[in-house]
């Protein structure tokens, strides 16, 4: 993919009122644009590389609309002068030491969307154009800066959901997975070396024998293996757990809910199906990011009224677009069809068990209801109300998902679906590669499956990259990233 040498212009923070926002150029006019629109003050000339500069950003009157006038209009009228528009911080970064490896020059000025977007025109109108979603950090990649995982980490820690998910990120984005691959792929180039001077010179070298190969591509599968361990518990810190609250009308469900949000979000009455729509809110619990759904009651038979009906109906949708459901049940009310129906319809899904309102549940009711869970699944006895047990759901929840109490400790390196896919092709191939040796055929089929597996890897890091691909992963970045 070439490097296009347009000089491009962004507005890098996020749209709304702020304090400050962020303009970014980058390209070889992008000084030259700073020095048409940017004048420092106290008596400063010129710009010293990676320093702020204070000043003020100014629309040159050549730039500016005017109106002709007769030459007897303009006799005697003073030189216009230039129109102020704010003032700024300014810093130059020249490259190819800067984030995209061309010239960079930022202006921080006051934050309001109107002013951002004027001093954008001004700059779009001095010489650069719009950059497109991503735009920076393409160049970043083409230019050497960063390989492709590290480009695609930038995007995971700008819509990281909790801490540690941006910690994860951050982990990619300074290269650990990236030098890892690396050395997969360097250690295969290795006995893809073996294997050619085994067979092109075979007078001079000793060729190594089938079984030494196998051995060594068995070390760079483990490899693979362990960055594939726990895969799927990266993609669950990454993208989230969609969670839903399902059970009979008051049951406790927007209790609950608040409990776990520790805050008043769901409205709560004595009265029978207060709940009407889903409420969605988001938590991070122990690292993982969990999008918890409160939704209306389950009734027997015909439901109050047509809101109340449309509502037991989404209710039932979000439990099937759900990865966990958590299924309450009024503890201080005997087992009934309903929560046996219920039980037995969800029996084939992740979920665990929540007996409510534990704190007024009569002994015998509470030993009712486990006899008929019978270990079924997992099962909290809780009080919303009181937040009994709350402390053990919690962890029951981190626990079925896969994720740990110390998750930092313990947080997966793989957290991309398109490096988990690589990495499963690149073992396929030594897997094959492997068998090739096995059964004593020429070295030459296993060499073919083992440059294969290179493919595969590099496609992690970028080194082979088809353009589509590159268009699809930064088109999912922000304008002006």
């Amino acid at each position: 993919m070439n490097i296009d040498t347009d000089t491009i212009a962004a507005i890098a923070t996020p749209i709304g009122k702020g304090g400050i926002g962020i303009i970014r150029i980058s390209g070889p006019k992008a000084r030259d644009i700073l020095d048409r629109i940017f004048r420092p003050r106290g008596g400063q000339r010129t710009l010293i590389p990676r320093y702020m500069v204070f000043g003020d950003i100014f629309e040159p009157r050549q730039t500016i609309d005017m109106t002709v006038h007769t030459e007897d209009a303009l006799a005697g009228e003073e030189e216009s002068e230039d129109k102020s528009l704010d003032q700024a911080l300014a810093v130059y970064m020249p490259g190819p030491h800067s984030y995209t490896g061309e010239d960079i020059c930022e202006l921080q000025c006051h934050g309001s969307p109107r002013l951002l977007q004027e001093i954008l025109v001004l700059v779009l109108k001095s010489g650069a154009r719009l950059a497109t979603p991503g735009e920076f950090t393409l160049r970043a990649f083409l230019n050497g800066r960063l390989d492709l995982a590290q480009a695609e980490a930038v995007c995971d820690l700008i819509e990281a959901k909790t801490p540690l998910a941006a910690a994860m990120a951050e982990r990619q984005l300074s290269g650990v997975l990236s030098q890892k691959v690396v050395a997969i792929e360097e250690g295969l180039r290795h006995i893809l070396a073996l294997i050619t001077v085994g067979v092109d010179f075979p007078d001079d070298v000793d060729a190594p024998e089938n079984r030494e190969l196998a051995n060594l591509l068995g070390i760079e599968a483990e490899r693979i293996d362990a960055l594939l361990d726990n895969a799927e518990l990266g993609l669950t810190y990454r993208e989230g757990v969609r969670t839903a609250l399902l059970g009979a009308v008051n049951a406790g469900k927007s209790s609950l809910m608040n409990a776990l949000l520790s805050r008043e979000r769901a409205i709560v009455t004595s009265q029978p199906g207060t709940t009407r729509d889903m409420i969605e809110e988001s938590l991070d619990m122990a690292g993982l990011p969990i999008c918890l759904c409160d939704t209306a009651g389950l009734r027997p038979g015909n439901a109050a009224d047509e809101a109340e009906k449309q509502g037991i109906a989404r209710a039932y949708t979000a439990a099937q677009q759900a990865q966990l459901l958590l299924l309450v049940i009024d503890a201080k009310e005997p087992p009934n069809q309903q929560s046996r129906e219920l039980l037995e319809s969800t029996q084939e899904r992740k979920r665990i068990i929540i007996l409510n309102k534990k704190d007024v549940a009569p002994s015998a009711v509470l030993n009712a209801h486990l006899a008929e869970i019978n270990g079924a699944a997992p099962v909290c006895m809780i009080s919303a109300k009181t937040q009994e047990g709350l402390a053990e759901l919690k962890e029951s929840i981190v626990k079925l998902c896969g994720a740990s109490l110390d998750a930092e400790a313990a947080s997966p390196l793989l957290n991309n679906l398109r490096h988990i896919q690589a990495l499963q092709r690149a073992k396929a191939h030594l897997t094959a590669a492997a068998s090739a040796l096995d059964e004593e055929l020429p070295v030459d089929f296993a060499g073919i499956d083992i440059e294969n597996a290179c493919f595969a890897l590099g496609e992690i890091t970028g080194t082979v990259i088809s353009e589509e691909v590159l268009k699809e992963i930064f088109s999912r970045f922000c304008l002006g990233k």
